[in-house]
């Protein structure tokens, strides 16, 4: 479920103040750099007649750099998601439109029905997600995924994985995915 349409779609948000927020960067893109750092949310309607939600909206990361925020998951000894340390640079780019063939190679090994499901409406609407015309299949046959590690991949696996977010002392890692996926650069 989507941040609006969780937002939108309980009634437990109606008459109260909700702050939501997110972690996109200015630095990360030209249309992300001309987001707000705090402003009203889509799914806002205080100012409406009837259901009324006064949702806030705040980025706190937005004026940072990819190395500020590593840093600072390295001094507090933060566990980085499982999808930096399977070696992808984003959260959300496991299926992403502008993916390396070695990503699609990756998410077919990490997520292989989530794969399916891309390909499977690459085949029904008789088009690909890439400009080049490449199926997903295609692309993922042309490349080798990541070195994933199992342990890892279980994790990134597990629907209601509920491991440690704060690591022992002097136990924190950059993970492979930071700066880029290993041989392909950003997503």
């Amino acid at each position: 479920m989507t941040g609006i349409a969780a937002l939108t779609g309980q009634d437990r948000f109606l008459g109260k103040r909700v702050l939501f927020v997110t972690g996109e960067r200015a630095e990360e893109s030209a249309g992300r750099a001309k987001y707000a750092l705090f402003e009203a949310h889509k799914a806002d309607t205080r100012r409406g007649t009837r259901r009324r939600r006064h949702v806030d909206h705040w980025r706190p990361v937005h004026g940072w750099t990819e190395a500020e925020v590593w840093a600072i998951l390295e001094r507090w000894s933060i566990q980085p998601h499982s999808c930096y340390r399977l070696g992808w640079s984003r959260a959300s780019c496991a299926a992403c439109i502008f993916s390396a063939d070695m990503h699609w190679a990756s998410l077919r090994e990490a997520l292989p029905g989530q794969f399916a499901a891309v390909a499977a409406h690459e085949e029904a609407f008789g088009t690909t997600i890439a400009r080049d015309r490449r199926s997903v299949v295609q692309r993922a046959d042309a490349a080798r995924p990541f070195a994933m590690d199992p342990a890892v991949l279980a994790e990134a696996r597990d629907e209601h994985w509920a491991g440690p977010v704060l690591l022992p002392a002097g136990t924190w890692r950059l993970p492979i995915g930071a700066y880029g996926s290993p041989d392909s650069g950003p997503c």
